[in-house]
Protein backbone atom coordinates (compact mmCIF):
# COMPACT_ATOMS: atom_id res chain seq x y z
CA UNK A 1 0.00 0.00 0.00
CA UNK A 2 1.60 3.38 -1.01
CA UNK A 3 0.65 6.77 0.25
CA UNK A 4 -1.90 7.35 -2.25
CA UNK A 5 -3.79 4.07 -1.27
CA UNK A 6 -3.78 5.51 2.17
CA UNK A 7 -5.23 8.76 2.00
CA UNK A 8 -8.09 6.70 -0.64
CA UNK A 9 -8.97 4.82 2.45
CA UNK A 10 -8.91 6.53 5.11
CA UNK A 11 -10.20 9.85 3.36
CA UNK A 12 -7.08 11.81 5.17
CA UNK A 13 -4.98 14.17 3.18
CA UNK A 14 -1.17 13.57 4.08
CA UNK A 15 0.67 17.26 4.22
CA UNK A 16 3.80 17.30 2.68
CA UNK A 17 5.75 17.98 5.46
CA UNK A 18 4.41 14.62 6.86
CA UNK A 19 4.27 12.19 3.53
CA UNK A 20 7.96 10.67 4.43
CA UNK A 21 7.09 10.29 7.97
CA UNK A 22 3.55 8.72 7.18
CA UNK A 23 5.38 6.59 4.49
CA UNK A 24 8.16 5.38 7.03
CA UNK A 25 4.81 3.99 9.16
CA UNK A 26 3.61 2.38 6.44
CA UNK A 27 6.57 0.36 5.54
CA UNK A 28 6.89 -0.62 9.44
CA UNK A 29 3.36 -1.48 9.94
CA UNK A 30 3.47 -3.76 7.39
CA UNK A 31 6.36 -5.25 8.20
CA UNK A 32 4.28 -5.76 12.05
CA UNK A 33 1.37 -7.04 9.72
CA UNK A 34 3.51 -9.48 7.97
CA UNK A 35 5.01 -11.04 11.33
CA UNK A 36 1.33 -12.07 11.88
CA UNK A 37 0.38 -13.15 8.75
CA UNK A 38 3.93 -15.57 8.19
CA UNK A 39 4.46 -14.14 4.76
CA UNK A 40 5.25 -10.74 2.62
CA UNK A 41 2.95 -8.14 1.37
CA UNK A 42 5.63 -6.90 -0.77
CA UNK A 43 3.92 -8.11 -4.83
CA UNK A 44 7.65 -8.24 -5.70
CA UNK A 45 8.46 -10.78 -3.08
CA UNK A 46 5.68 -12.66 -3.28
CA UNK A 47 7.33 -15.43 -5.91
CA UNK A 48 10.34 -15.92 -4.03
CA UNK A 49 11.11 -19.63 -4.32
CA UNK A 50 11.66 -21.32 -0.95
CA UNK A 51 12.81 -24.19 -1.97
CA UNK A 52 15.27 -25.51 -4.70
CA UNK A 53 14.99 -28.95 -5.48
CA UNK A 54 18.14 -31.12 -6.75
CA UNK A 55 16.55 -34.10 -7.09
CA UNK A 56 13.94 -36.62 -5.90
CA UNK A 57 14.31 -40.05 -4.59
CA UNK A 58 13.59 -43.07 -6.12
CA UNK A 59 11.51 -45.27 -3.48
CA UNK A 60 8.83 -42.84 -1.58
CA UNK A 61 9.99 -41.78 1.76
CA UNK A 62 13.11 -43.70 2.25
CA UNK A 63 15.38 -43.52 5.03
CA UNK A 64 18.43 -41.04 4.84
CA UNK A 65 20.85 -41.83 2.98
CA UNK A 66 24.01 -40.38 1.89
CA UNK A 67 24.71 -42.94 -1.11
CA UNK A 68 20.64 -42.59 -3.05
CA UNK A 69 20.35 -42.00 -6.47
CA UNK A 70 18.41 -39.69 -7.35
CA UNK A 71 15.88 -38.25 -10.09
CA UNK A 72 15.80 -35.23 -11.94
CA UNK A 73 13.95 -32.14 -10.45
CA UNK A 74 10.54 -30.99 -11.36
CA UNK A 75 10.65 -27.44 -12.98
CA UNK A 76 8.68 -24.81 -10.41
CA UNK A 77 5.69 -23.29 -11.69
CA UNK A 78 4.92 -20.93 -9.44
CA UNK A 79 7.13 -20.56 -6.00
CA UNK A 80 7.75 -23.23 -3.62
CA UNK A 81 6.87 -22.56 0.53
CA UNK A 82 7.60 -24.60 3.58
CA UNK A 83 5.30 -25.43 5.89
CA UNK A 84 5.53 -27.66 8.98
CA UNK A 85 4.38 -31.43 8.01
CA UNK A 86 2.80 -33.60 11.04
CA UNK A 87 2.10 -37.07 9.44
CA UNK A 88 -1.07 -36.98 11.83
CA UNK A 89 -3.08 -33.81 10.65
CA UNK A 90 -5.54 -34.35 8.11
CA UNK A 91 -5.05 -30.16 7.43
CA UNK A 92 -2.64 -29.06 6.14
CA UNK A 93 -2.09 -25.19 6.40
CA UNK A 94 -0.41 -22.88 4.17
CA UNK A 95 -0.82 -19.53 2.96
CA UNK A 96 -3.65 -18.41 0.72
CA UNK A 97 -3.23 -19.44 -2.69
CA UNK A 98 -4.96 -18.76 -6.12
CA UNK A 99 -4.07 -22.71 -7.37
CA UNK A 100 -1.91 -25.63 -6.04
CA UNK A 101 0.87 -27.57 -8.36
CA UNK A 102 2.52 -29.51 -6.61
CA UNK A 103 2.65 -30.88 -3.05
CA UNK A 104 6.13 -32.62 -1.36
CA UNK A 105 7.55 -33.84 1.55
CA UNK A 106 11.04 -32.49 1.14
CA UNK A 107 14.57 -32.74 3.35
CA UNK A 108 16.91 -30.19 2.45
CA UNK A 109 16.87 -29.97 -1.37
CA UNK A 110 16.06 -33.27 -1.65
CA UNK A 111 12.06 -34.79 -2.62
CA UNK A 112 11.08 -37.63 -0.18
CA UNK A 113 7.62 -37.74 -1.98
CA UNK A 114 5.53 -36.23 -4.43
CA UNK A 115 1.50 -36.08 -4.12
CA UNK A 116 -0.41 -37.36 -6.31
CA UNK A 117 -3.60 -34.58 -7.72
CA UNK A 118 -6.00 -37.05 -6.21
CA UNK A 119 -4.34 -37.50 -3.03
CA UNK A 120 -5.11 -33.81 -1.54
CA UNK A 121 -8.08 -31.53 -1.61
CA UNK A 122 -7.67 -27.90 -1.47
CA UNK A 123 -10.13 -26.44 0.85
CA UNK A 124 -11.43 -22.99 -0.81
CA UNK A 125 -12.63 -20.93 1.57
CA UNK A 126 -13.42 -16.75 1.73
CA UNK A 127 -12.31 -17.24 -2.20
CA UNK A 128 -8.82 -18.41 -1.94
CA UNK A 129 -7.53 -22.05 -0.87
CA UNK A 130 -5.88 -22.27 2.69
CA UNK A 131 -5.87 -25.62 3.98
CA UNK A 132 -5.06 -28.75 1.95
CA UNK A 133 -6.89 -31.90 2.63
CA UNK A 134 -5.65 -35.25 3.32
CA UNK A 135 -7.80 -37.96 1.34
CA UNK A 136 -5.49 -40.45 1.10
CA UNK A 137 -4.16 -43.22 3.27
CA UNK A 138 -0.66 -43.16 1.79
CA UNK A 139 -0.04 -39.74 3.47
CA UNK A 140 0.95 -41.92 6.53
CA UNK A 141 1.89 -45.54 4.98
CA UNK A 142 5.22 -45.81 3.80
CA UNK A 143 6.91 -48.37 2.77
CA UNK A 144 10.44 -47.96 4.44
CA UNK A 145 8.84 -48.07 7.95
CA UNK A 146 10.28 -44.04 8.40
CA UNK A 147 6.89 -42.82 7.73
CA UNK A 148 7.97 -39.54 6.44
CA UNK A 149 9.79 -38.33 9.38
CA UNK A 150 12.23 -35.46 9.43
CA UNK A 151 10.54 -33.79 6.12
CA UNK A 152 9.09 -30.49 5.74
CA UNK A 153 5.84 -29.83 3.03
CA UNK A 154 7.28 -28.12 0.00
CA UNK A 155 3.77 -26.47 -2.06
CA UNK A 156 3.98 -25.15 -5.29
CA UNK A 157 1.42 -22.75 -5.71
CA UNK A 158 0.39 -19.57 -7.59
CA UNK A 159 0.36 -17.45 -3.90
CA UNK A 160 -1.53 -14.26 -3.16
CA UNK A 161 -1.24 -11.48 -3.58
CA UNK A 162 0.52 -9.73 -6.39
CA UNK A 163 -0.23 -6.80 -7.79
CA UNK A 164 -2.46 -6.80 -11.19
CA UNK A 165 -0.17 -3.91 -12.79
CA UNK A 166 -0.32 -0.89 -10.48
CA UNK A 167 -3.49 -2.29 -8.83
CA UNK A 168 -3.63 -3.76 -5.34
CA UNK A 169 -5.02 -7.31 -5.39
CA UNK A 170 -4.40 -7.30 -1.24
CA UNK A 171 -8.52 -7.78 0.14
CA UNK A 172 -9.85 -4.31 0.84
CA UNK A 173 -10.78 -5.45 4.57
CA UNK A 174 -6.97 -6.38 5.20
CA UNK A 175 -6.01 -2.56 3.57
CA UNK A 176 -8.52 -1.41 6.48
CA UNK A 177 -6.39 -3.14 8.78
CA UNK A 178 -3.14 -2.13 7.50
CA UNK A 179 -3.96 1.54 7.16
CA UNK A 180 -6.05 1.59 10.77
CA UNK A 181 -2.74 0.67 12.28
CA UNK A 182 -0.60 3.36 9.95
CA UNK A 183 -2.76 6.01 11.46
CA UNK A 184 -2.63 4.92 15.20
CA UNK A 185 1.01 4.11 14.52
CA UNK A 186 1.30 7.98 12.62
CA UNK A 187 -0.39 9.60 15.70
CA UNK A 188 2.42 11.34 17.78
CA UNK A 189 0.12 11.97 21.01
CA UNK A 190 -0.95 8.08 21.13
CA UNK A 191 1.00 7.53 23.92
CA UNK A 192 -0.87 10.53 25.52
CA UNK A 193 -2.74 9.37 28.64
CA UNK A 194 -3.99 13.06 29.55
CA UNK A 195 -3.27 16.56 28.20
CA UNK A 196 -3.71 20.17 29.16
CA UNK A 197 -5.11 22.93 26.94
CA UNK A 198 -4.66 26.30 28.29
CA UNK A 199 -7.76 26.25 31.19
CA UNK A 200 -9.09 22.71 29.91
CA UNK A 201 -7.29 19.50 30.36
CA UNK A 202 -8.73 15.94 29.08
CA UNK A 203 -7.75 12.24 29.16
CA UNK A 204 -7.66 10.00 26.02
CA UNK A 205 -8.79 6.46 26.52
CA UNK A 206 -6.22 3.93 25.82
CA UNK A 207 -7.63 1.35 22.85
CA UNK A 208 -4.68 -0.39 22.89
CA UNK A 209 -3.15 -1.38 19.21
CA UNK A 210 -5.44 -1.90 16.50
CA UNK A 211 -3.84 -5.21 15.39
CA UNK A 212 -5.13 -6.44 18.76
CA UNK A 213 -8.94 -5.12 18.77
CA UNK A 214 -11.06 -8.16 17.99
CA UNK A 215 -12.58 -7.13 14.82
CA UNK A 216 -8.96 -6.67 13.03
CA UNK A 217 -7.61 -9.52 14.94
CA UNK A 218 -10.52 -11.87 13.21
CA UNK A 219 -9.82 -10.44 9.56
CA UNK A 220 -6.05 -11.05 10.14
CA UNK A 221 -6.83 -14.75 11.51
CA UNK A 222 -9.05 -15.14 8.24
CA UNK A 223 -5.92 -14.89 6.35
CA UNK A 224 -3.01 -15.92 8.22
CA UNK A 225 -0.90 -18.35 7.30
CA UNK A 226 0.52 -21.49 9.69
CA UNK A 227 3.99 -19.05 10.14
CA UNK A 228 2.21 -16.18 11.32
CA UNK A 229 2.87 -14.96 14.88
CA UNK A 230 -1.02 -14.82 15.75
CA UNK A 231 -1.23 -18.27 14.52
CA UNK A 232 1.36 -19.79 16.68
CA UNK A 233 -0.30 -17.32 19.43
CA UNK A 234 -3.40 -19.75 19.27
CA UNK A 235 -1.87 -22.94 19.64
CA UNK A 236 0.60 -22.05 22.74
Amino acid sequence: MNLTKYEEITGLTVPTARQAFVTAQLNKTRRVLERLLGFTLVSASVNTNQYTETGKTQSECPCPSTTATYDDPDAVIGAYRLFPYNPKDRHLLIDPASAINKVKLVNGSVTYRTFEADEFRPNLLHGFIKSLEVVNCCWTACNCGCNCHQVQLAVDANWLWEDAGAVSTIPDDLLDVWAEMTTYYSDSKKDIKSETLGPHSYSKKDSGYPEEMLANLAIIKKYAGPLGSVKRALTQ
